[in-house]
């Protein structure tokens, strides 16, 4: 009897040794990637060449697979998820219970991998100014019950009523007629005003998201084009291609069945988030994800409420020296239309109104349209390479010099409440790519490079990649040049003097 109890035992322990066998060989192939990265690059001085895609299979072979989860919502420029899981996987970089920090997070992507992770699982904090960005990260970090949605969204569909168009409660949008044929403004409404009948918490968000998910599949804006501008069939008629494609869509778009489209949003996002597939290994319980703040420029502790809304009366500022490792992709220059893209959803979703949408699309770091009283030609950053760019613009447009130098000059502040975060000798790893500005090539990535070494960090690797198909491979408007590749910038804060007492 003691004889077959040791072999059962003993074949108990075996599965569980196999698998800290495969994580301590997969450790040690990140620990002399990332070994092999730090002395080429210290030799050679330039961006080195490199694949994350396959260097992350390489490390976690099959352990690793992209959730769906982080697809639940369309976001633009999404960071590429293999980028994170291959930092993550590198114990240098960070402690094992370590804190990760996102000052720009989006829709969630590095607080997703940081939970999710096949060797090391962390806490992770996102700052994001979106509010969309900031519901999307919420539903995708949150554990969620298959049976608990399910008898909401029973109670959600069985009780919809639809209303006419003068009698619904309408998206604050004035001109939401512009947008939606009247057909489904009037279901839009009646759906929008069941939902809330639910009581605010975790699946009453999940639901408004499968709300927002559905709002531009039946608006009248031109599917091609991103920010949302009116359908302009007559413009498509070279290509026959698009031309019947796009009749078909609007014909789709004048009967669409709202129920029918928000049941299968219901379906589809419950299916790809995390706790919900039993063959992806779930986070764990000890370890969570949370939007904390809405500012990189002064980063706070708040508290998320409903719908993406963050309760700032009770905040307190970001300690010093908390942060294990940052890990962020910034606005691009003068590239993305973050918040105008998701203009529809945030006013159906009664997010933001319209005042308040031009306020924050001004607001944001990267912004196009810069107030001038923040610029005069004569105004220096301090660091040559920027000041040069800036007074090389100011020759040829005075509202470009601006905008360039206000992204600059906001992403000094962001960087500097980066180094105060983050903990002595603690890694910042920035991922970005560099813009056309006025037909000329410019190397942002090296701009901003100058610019945090001004601030105190140090550099240790630039590494990049070409971008290979995720939404971000995209002319970003007329001046802003066609972004192929992405450089990751790994930066190191130097230990700190302290006043002797």
């Amino acid at each position: 009897m003691r004889t077959m109890s040791r072999i059962a035992r003993a074949r108990d322990i075996q599965p569980y040794k196999k698998v800290e066998d495969s994580r301590f060989q997969s450790i040690e192939k990140a620990r002399k990637i990332w070994d092999y990265l730090c002395k080429e690059y210290e030799e050679t001085q330039v961006p080195l060449e490199f694949n994350f895609k396959e260097n992350v299979r390489e490390i976690l072979q099959e352990e690793y697979a992209v959730l769906k989860a982080h697809y639940i919502h369309p976001y633009p420029g999404k960071i590429f998820p293999y980028i994170p899981a291959f930092f993550l996987s590198i114990p240098q970089l960070c402690p094992e219970n370590g804190k990760i920090l996102d000052p720009f997070s989006g829709s969630g992507t590095i607080l997703l991998e940081s939970l999710t992770h096949p060797l090391f699982k962390r806490d992770a904090y996102g700052v994001e100014i979106n509010p969309l960005g900031r519901l999307i990260s919420k539903v995708k970090t949150t554990p969620l019950v298959e049976g608990k949605i399910d008898r909401r969204a029973k109670y959600v569909i069985d009780n919809l009523r639809y209303k006419s168009p003068s009698v619904a409660n309408k998206c604050p949008n004035e001109n939401i007629s512009f947008w939606f044929p009247a057909r489904s403004i009037s279901r839009l409404s009646s759906l929008f005003a069941q939902i809330s009948k639910l009581r605010n918490g975790d699946y009453k968000d999940f639901f408004f998201l499968c709300f927002s998910s559905i709002v531009r599949r039946v608006s009248l804006a031109d599917p091609f084009i991103p920010p949302p501008v009116v359908l302009n069939i007559k413009k498509y008629k070279d290509s026959k291609e698009k031309y019947k494609f796009l009749l078909d869509y609007r014909r789709v778009v004048q009967k669409a069945d709202i129920k029918k489209l928000f049941n299968a949003a219901i379906s589809q996002n419950k299916s790809k988030l995390l706790l919900i597939e039993k063959d992806v290994q779930s986070p764990c319980p000890k370890t969570k994800a949370s939007i904390i703040w809405d500012d990189a420029k002064s980063i706070k502790k708040g508290e998320l409420g409903p719908k993406g809304r963050l309760i700032k009366s009770k905040n307190r500022r970001l300690n010093k020296n908390s942060i294990d490792l940052i890990m962020t992709s910034p606005p691009y220059l003068t590239a993305q239309k973050y918040i105008r893209t998701h203009k529809l959803e945030l006013q159906w979703l009664n997010m933001l109104s319209h005042d308040d949408l031009s306020v924050l699309q001004k607001n944001i770091i990267g912004a196009e349209r810069v107030s001038h009283k923040r610029f005069s030609p004569d105004k220096i950053l301090g660091v040559p390479s920027i000041d040069q760019l800036v007074s090389w613009a100011a020759l040829r447009s005075v509202d470009r010099a601006a905008t360039i130098y206000c992204y600059f000059e906001d992403m000094r502040f962001a960087l500097m409440e980066m180094h105060r975060v983050l903990k002595d000798r603690g890694y910042c790893i920035i991922v970005l790519g560099n813009n056309h500005v006025l037909g000329k090539f410019v190397e942002t990535h090296n701009l901003l490079k100058d610019l945090a070494l001004e601030i105190g960090f140090e550099l240790r690797v630039i590494l990049k990649d070409r971008i290979r198909g995720r939404g971000m491979i995209t002319k970003r408007h007329n001046s802003g040049g066609l972004i192929k590749e992405e450089y990751v910038i790994v930066l190191q804060k130097g230990i700190q003097k302290r006043a002797q007492i």
